[in-house]
């Protein structure tokens, strides 16, 4: 079982590495991620004054680590994919983020407890073996009364429900081999294939639950009507008497 999910988490390195070439286009004004990018902005300013620490997960090419940045934060981004991480350094020559890469089976982040305001793990969860195990590591290195923001892949988005067809066709073996011949639909089955953590809500919310944060309900969540939700967890404030709990 170890090496099967060693083996996933490869194969999540190398998509990622080949995307990463065209990666920074998406987030372009008019590129495909674009809203994206402004949600998760909008949502660490919300949640988080000008000064505060934010970490990264699964950061990419960097947008939002470096959008951020420019507002005042001080920001981490990481990522197991070493060309994504190139790009992210590149586009930031002045050094306003702290970029680390991780080991694609790492089990602890390469932080201190308790080193972040909010931590942001932007389509990063679909990818994981063990979703609870990268939240309580959240909690972890989350400050008391920080916040995790996670976006994960929504359900209810007719997107997703195309894809679980296309997630049945994968077993037909001629689609197999039409894939080797396009790369484009290659990259896609590849992403239909590792991507496995697709739940409702209600999932996310338990096991967020088990990783001892807090569901956080946000105002206005305009991800209901996204391919991808949005979903908001606090670390519990243990502050008593004015003083914080030893972990």
């Amino acid at each position: 079982m170890a090496e099967k999910t060693a083996d996933v988490a490869v194969q999540v390195r190398q998509l990622f590495d080949v995307k990463a070439a065209t990666w920074p286009s998406k987030y372009a004004p008019d590129g495909r991620l674009a809203v994206r990018l402004t949600c998760l902005a909008d949502a660490v300013m919300y949640h988080l004054p000008a000064g505060g620490c934010v970490l990264d997960l699964g950061c990419g090419t960097g947008e939002l680590a470096g959008a951020i940045a420019a507002v005042g934060m001080q920001v981490t981004g990481c990522d197991i994919s070493p060309e994504m991480l190139r790009g992210a350094a590149a586009a930031d020559p002045a050094g306003a983020v702290d970029w680390i890469q991780l080991d694609p089976g790492w089990r602890r982040l390469p932080f201190a407890s308790g080193s972040f305001d909010v931590v942001v793990a932007a389509s990063v969860l679909e990818y994981v073996d063990d979703p609870a195990a990268v939240l309580r590591e959240c909690r972890r290195v989350l400050r008391p009364g920080g916040v995790v923001l996670c976006t994960v892949p929504n359900p209810q988005h007719p997107v997703r429900w195309l894809e679980w067809l296309l997630v049945v066709t994968i077993r037909i073996p001629l689609v197999r081999v039409a894939g080797r011949h396009w790369l484009r639909l290659d990259s896609y089955l590849t992403y239909l294939r590792i991507s496995q953590q697709r739940h409702w809500s209600r999932w996310w919310h338990t096991v967020a639950a088990g990783a001892g944060l807090i569901v956080v309900r946000c105002p206005a969540d305009s991800s209901e009507r996204s391919p991808l939700r949005l979903l908001t967890f606090r670390r519990p404030d243990e502050m008593r008497n004015g003083t914080c709990q030893p972990q």
